[in-house]
């Protein structure tokens, strides 16, 4: 805390860090759910901690914890008698308002040393700038410098045991106990995890999931990673409409609100709309938790697992339910929910780690992709896919990954994703669902996809052989699947094919 701020009202934020890292640090289902139920409810236990533990505690009239955006008032600007507000506490980050920024540093203090007793090695980073009469710049100044102590602040985490300590098996951690339930000897934080699961037991592990054989002939899952678009963009225009701060409070808090039931109403129903898909395709919806597991929703955040061929129906039911969704809609402003998903098609031996890297890598691509100028529509982000099939269980790294085994010899890049949901362009989702049909049309055998397939990675020469040796055969793949070379806005050559003759066996 700047030492000029001690004596100034200022705005904080808390931010939980890297919660898909701490989630999907261990390869157990019940350390999984235990550790997004922690990571949902840590937070506001960490502030009611930290109001009732500092020297000077406040009392229950002294704090206001609601974030009703449709309460009577705002306590803070009716009582100076309120030393603490706050603003909205969500999927692991919190705004509030602090009468001092000296008590502000004492809350902060105590909250991360919460984290530290009740979620080791899970790390939050703090920020506060002075509070004026403008919210919609405080917010601004307030992120800005949340990014630079992120980009500072270290991990706190174990760095290994020494060789004389026994390790937890999956993370490397040093062991504390046997957990006497499932037998194992387990780490801290796999404890904590663990604690709070024990009220949710769920019998099932994610080593049940089905799978489904790729064109490889070996066995995949799907791990899914999708995140809102345009939210920091959104918000600051919204927020620029308003008449005061407890406007602003109030218009915070409705986005935050908004959000969250928008993602339950498009999760419920894209749910049923799946239970009744598994239900055509295996005659019953009893192996459905075999099929789909949400493994972690939050905000703008959902992440799941499932076999392989229930990704891309659980992709076009998500999206078909999102259309026409407004996180905020007014008389001046419309703003639409746009959300970009990354999918890891990974064999069953992969580590959650390493396919949930992938995963959010993906959808890292997809946003990258998406903000592009070409591609904003009114100045936002729409939705976009990416997806990636692996057989290396520790590949994590998305980029390497493309560059070593999707550019061939005579650069051109053997993929065409990401793709867009909301076109029909050579860019759009549609049209690879389009050359998918086309194959499956085509009645290719195994053998003939998987030719097809490596003849492009050995090159244009040898690709084009394969062709017309196919169109000998009466087999014509341009009229089934239109021109096999695609040259993007960049001038670079991409195999139109390739990405539909790789999941073909996932998209049906």
């Amino acid at each position: 805390m700047n030492g000029d701020l001690m004596n100034k009202e200022v705005l904080c934020i808390f931010d939980t860090r890297q919660i898909q890292r701490y989630i999907f640090r261990s390869n157990s289902y019940y350390d999984i759910l235990g550790a997004s139920d922690l990571v949902n409810d840590i937070l506001i236990e960490a502030i009611e901690y930290a109001l009732k533990n500092i020297d000077t505690p406040l009392s229950g009239s002294e704090y206001d914890l609601s974030t009703d955006p449709d309460a009577a008032c705002i306590p803070y600007f009716k009582s100076e008698n309120i030393k603490f507000q706050l603003i909205i506490c969500a999927a692991g980050n919190a705004m509030c308002i602090v009468r001092t920024g000296s008590l502000a540093q004492k809350i902060i203090r105590k909250i991360s040393r919460y984290y530290l007793d009740n979620g080791c090695t899970l790390n939050i980073a703090a920020s506060a700038v002075e509070k004026t009469d403008n919210m919609s710049e405080d917010v601004f100044s307030l992120y800005k410098k949340l990014d630079t102590v992120k980009a500072s602040a270290d991990n706190c985490e174990p760095l290994g045991a020494l060789s004389v300590v026994m390790k937890e098996h999956i993370t490397g951690d040093p062991v504390i106990e046997r957990d006497e339930q499932y037998g194992d000897h387990i780490a801290m934080t796999s404890k904590l995890k663990r604690r709070k699961l024990r009220d949710r037991r769920h019998d099932l592990g994610v080593e049940d999931t089905h799978t489904t054989k790729g064109e490889d002939g070996k066995d995949y899952l799907a791990v899914i990673h999708a995140d809102g678009n345009n939210l920091g963009i959104t918000i600051s225009r919204i927020l620029e409409k308003a008449a005061d701060y407890e406007e602003s409070i109030r218009i915070r808090r409705r986005i935050s609100r908004n959000i969250m039931t928008l993602y339950d109403k498009v999760m419920e129903k894209t749910l049923a709309e799946l239970r009744s898909y598994c239900v055509e395709s295996c005659g019953s919806d009893t192996e459905f938790d075999r099929e789909f597991l949400v493994i972690h929703q939050a905000g703008d955040d959902v992440n799941c697992i499932c076999n392989a061929s229930m990704a891309f129906p659980f992709i076009e039911s998500f999206y078909k339910n999102l259309e026409g969704a407004y996180i905020w809609e007014s008389e001046t402003v419309k703003v639409p929910l746009y959300v970009c998903t990354g999918i890891a098609f990974v064999t069953p031996d992969s580590s959650f780690t390493s396919a949930f890297t992938l995963a959010e890598s993906c959808c890292k691509s997809a946003k990258t992709e998406a903000k592009k100028e070409h591609n904003l529509k009114n100045g936002l982000a729409v939705n976009w896919i990416d997806f990636q099939v692996c057989d290396d269980p520790n590949s994590q790294e998305l980029g390497m990954l493309r560059q070593r085994y999707y550019v061939t010899d005579d650069n051109i890049r053997l993929f065409l994703r990401p793709y867009c949901m909301d076109t029909n362009q050579d860019s759009s989702y549609e049209m690879l669902k389009h050359k998918v049909l086309g194959l499956s049309q085509l009645e290719l055998t195994k053998a003939q996809r998987s030719i097809l397939r490596q003849s492009y990675v050995i090159g244009r020469m040898e690709f084009g052989h394969w062709v017309m040796s196919m169109e000998k055969n009466g087999i014509d793949l341009v009229a089934a699947l239109g021109a096999p070379l695609y040259k993007d806005s960049e001038s670079k050559l991409h195999a139109a094919w390739f990405d539909a003759v790789e999941i073909s066996d996932f998209l049906r």
